[in-house]
């Protein structure tokens, strides 16, 4: 294992493995659903890879097909251990994994070292067009395994260590015993050939997936122990035989002749349905002035609209057939910025009010506004940047962009400029739940808002005294800066998300759904008032992501 040449998380050491029967395919969204009766996947399409799986959610995935077998599960819930006596479906250890995907070999990728070639094989940043794609449709390696680099990257049962590699035992290496993330292996369809190597070793918190960041490029394959005990016995009817093929599982034998049988950007489409009847409440939406923008599928891909405040008058901006999400008005409502899928990597451009002069910003994208329009806040690679859109005679020695989170942050989304322009708050999972952080610009302060659960996506509120976010569990909260004031916005068993103040700050603009999956629909809720204070502005397709500006 590991590699002489890699990072220092992976000094080469030899292991020895005992007979294991593996996936010859990732898990598909087809037979996850099967099994599990749900399909987290955001991309959906039944041969593709499931993706968007929690580490939690692969081993429950794994109990269940035992279950189903007649197999003893190898996973106690409870705990989180890992039963390797029992005949069930697991995950594979991180030496059964690259013992599997190495196929005899000690190069870099399952073929050699040439990173070129690695386009043959495997489903990568360099040919993925942005996208998972079905599985099985590059070439296997030595031993008949598809996809071991790349499509998804793929849960190997190890918590990780980084010294682990130096401390492993040469018999059946099973990982630290204790830790707080899980292992990855062989790259996914955002990755670059670097992290599609065999030795690469990729970890992450297992319970990562949430409402602000779904890990669509997480998934995974299954092992069993192959010593001739269980439903995976050769001696099976010609019927039987057949449904293990369907499933894709092969033996991964001690040695390089293997020998033994196949046993085997962003929302929804959706249709024109409400998610729930319409309140009237004390709001007159005759009366709502200003403009929104927002995002809508209603012509096919999903695009930039405008409409005014109440409603009425519905325009699309962007025309061309890539994706485009996040708008968000200037400051002096002039220009929108937004975030363009374009060879599915996000893009931040910008366009006039009235959909011309439309050019892209930067990489990047979830682009948040200076208060005085002359810079931009963004994503890129999970990390915070600040870009400038001006070149200010007060701040020459200032970088052009630079990046504003610290380092060792873990995955960081949805960004938001303070009010006053020298503080802003972001979304991160360096402390493993999702939480919002406070920061100065400068790096010197940061805390964390003393929301009552996990949460994302911030919205200041316009006096900076107060902030707007969405719990993991679907609602939308108010909390004063001081954790002071945790109150619940909206309620029912819709979800509901990406809310902002209206102009005023007496209301708040936010999408509405009955499940994750859509159809999202725009509302307004007055702040002082109930749960039923509350207006349905759209109906057509799925609408969300909306900001609103107080000029029509």
């Amino acid at each position: 294992m590991g590699d002489g040449a890699g990072r220092p998380d992976e000094v080469p050491h030899p292991v020895s493995v005992d007979s294991f029967y593996i996936d010859k395919f990732q898990v598909t969204q087809e037979l996850y659903e099967k099994m599990m009766g749900i399909n987290p996947s955001k991309r959906k399409a039944k041969t593709n890879p499931v993706e968007r799986t929690q580490w939690t959610d692969a081993v429950r995935s794994c109990n269940r097909c035992s279950e189903l077998d007649g197999l003893t599960p190898c996973y106690d819930l409870n705990t989180w251990e890992c039963n390797f006596e029992a005949n069930g479906y697991r995950l594979p250890t991180e030496a059964e994994w690259e013992y599997a995907c190495r196929a005899g070999g000690q190069t870099q990728y399952c073929f050699g070292d040439s990173a070129p070639d690695l386009a043959r094989y495997a489903w990568f940043k360099a040919n993925s067009q942005g996208a998972p794609h079905p599985v099985g449709q590059k070439q296997p390696n030595a031993w008949g395994l598809f996809d071991m680099h790349g499509n998804v990257w793929q849960w190997c049962n190890d918590f990780y260590g980084e010294s682990s590699y130096s401390e492993s035992p040469k018999e059946n290496p099973r990982g630290p015993t204790t830790g707080k993330m899980r292992v990855l292996r062989g790259g996914a369809w955002d990755s670059d050939a670097e992290k599609c190597r065999a030795a690469y070793r990729f970890k992450e918190f297992p319970v990562y997936s949430d409402a602000c960041f779904g890990a669509d490029s997480y998934g995974f394959r299954r092992a069993r122990r192959a010593d001739g005990v269980g439903s995976i016995a050769t001696n099976k009817k010609p019927a039987e035989e057949a449904e293990r093929d369907k499933r894709g599982l092969k033996i991964a034998d001690r040695g390089p002749k293997n020998s033994g049988k196949h046993s085997s950007i962003i929302g929804p489409r959706s249709s024109a349905i409400a998610p729930s009847s319409s309140k009237t409440g004390k709001i007159n939406a005759a009366q709502l002035k200003g403009t929104i923008v927002f995002v809508s599928d209603r012509s096919a891909t999903l695009k930039i609209w405008t409409m005014k405040a109440n409603g009425k008058d519905p325009k699309q901006l962007t025309k061309d057939q890539n994706p485009d999400a996040d708008p968000r008005f200037s400051p002096d409502g002039k220009r929108i910025m937004y975030t363009s899928l374009r060879g599915g990597f996000p893009e931040i451009w910008m366009i006039n009010r009235d959909g011309s002069d439309q050019r892209i910003v930067c990489k990047g994208a979830q682009g948040s506004w200076a208060p005085d329009g002359k810079a931009l806040l963004f994503i890129r690679d999970n990390q915070t940047y600040v870009r400038e859109l001006e070149r200010r005679t007060d701040l020459k020695s200032v970088p052009q962009e630079r990046r504003v989170t610290p380092e060792g942050w873990e995955r960081c989304g949805v960004p938001a400029w303070g009010p006053d322009g020298k503080r802003f708050a972001v979304a991160s999972r360096h402390l493993g739940d999702i939480g919002i952080f406070i920061l100065n610009f400068d790096g010197k302060e940061s805390s964390q808002l003393k929301a009552q659960e996990p949460c994302c996506t911030p919205e200041w509120s316009r006096d900076g005294k107060k902030m707007l976010c969405q719990t993991v569990q679907g609602h939308i909260h108010q909390i004063n800066l001081d954790g002071s004031d945790w109150e619940q916005m909206t309620f029912g068993a819709d979800v509901q998300h990406d809310a902002r103040y209206s102009p005023d700050g007496s209301m708040i603009l936010f999408c509405r759904a009955p499940t994750p999956e859509g159809p999202w629909q725009i509302c307004v809720k007055a702040i002082d008032g109930d749960e039923s204070d509350f207006i349905q502005l759209t109906k057509e397709g799925s609408n969300l992501l909306p900001d609103w500006h107080p000029d029509e």
